[in-house]
């Protein structure tokens, strides 16, 4: 038989790196550690490196956004590194961080940056996703109604374009899903052409819908499931065939 290699990467999670360990699966793993080109050293995906990295992106986005925007200042070094650091090594939570920085058609550039970095004093290690999605809600005109809309697309198994969301919650669930959407762009990909399907950015994303309590903002504390809505709209749907 062909011996078949199967070549996984991953962070040094603790979930995943004790299912490694279990005594079974142990000995078919074999550890590669991942080399700098021609400097030899290990890159730790928990480490310094990752750090620099997201320096790096941070700076580039700031500089593309300020070529979009002549009157943008660059933000300082010193702003860069704590968006960086609170971005807890991931580049999840720094990429929508740019998101919501740049999507500037409902508020200032200069604006959303200041609430990010003001925003990074608050994070704890381990709470950067979900803090950043509260103050992302936050920032909507209705964040309950936001919070449900986002978590139906959430737990879509198939993604639809936002006319067949609005058509399959109908009236009343369904009104304004544009709206509200829109003013999520900075964590799920709404395509300009309206017949393609609406796209969480990450998994990330529909953990953080999957359950209210995930939520830190009060309003939405007793939000329905959004399987629950579903299978009533799904049933509605049906029952007018």
């Amino acid at each position: 038989l062909p011996v078949t290699h199967i070549l996984l990467t991953s962070r040094s999670e603790p979930h995943i790196s004790k299912v490694f360990q279990n005594d079974e699966v142990r000995p078919l793993v074999c550890e590669i550690p991942v080399r700098t080109s021609g400097e030899g050293g290990i890159i730790s995906l928990d480490g310094a490196d990752v750090d620099n990295d997201i320096c790096t992106f941070l700076r580039h986005s700031f500089v593309e956004l300020g070529s979009r925007h002549p009157d943008f200042p660059q933000p300082s070094e010193v702003d860069v590194a704590k968006l960086a650091t609170r971005a807890g090594r991931r580049f999840i939570v720094a990429s929508t961080m740019m998101k919501f920085i740049i999507d500037d058609e409902f508020s200032d550039p200069r604006d959303r940056l200041q609430l990010m970095v003001e925003l990074t004093s608050e994070l704890s290690p381990g709470t950067e996703v979900y803090k950043l999605y509260d103050r992302i809600l936050s920032m909507c005109a209705n964040p309950k109604q936001a919070y449900l809309h986002l978590s139906i697309v959430a737990a879509l198994a198939d993604p639809l374009p936002l006319s067949q969301i609005s058509k399959l919650l109908g009236p009343g669930l369904g009104w304004d899903v544009q709206t509200t959407l829109i003013q999520l762009r900075s964590v799920m990909d709404i395509p300009t052409d309206t017949s393609l399907p609406v796209n969480i950015y990450h998994s990330s994303v529909r953990d953080y819908a999957s359950d209210p309590s995930n939520c830190g903002l009060p309003e939405v504390c007793d939000t329905a499931s959004p399987h629950s809505l579903l299978a009533y709209s799904s049933l509605r749907l049906l029952k007018a065939i």
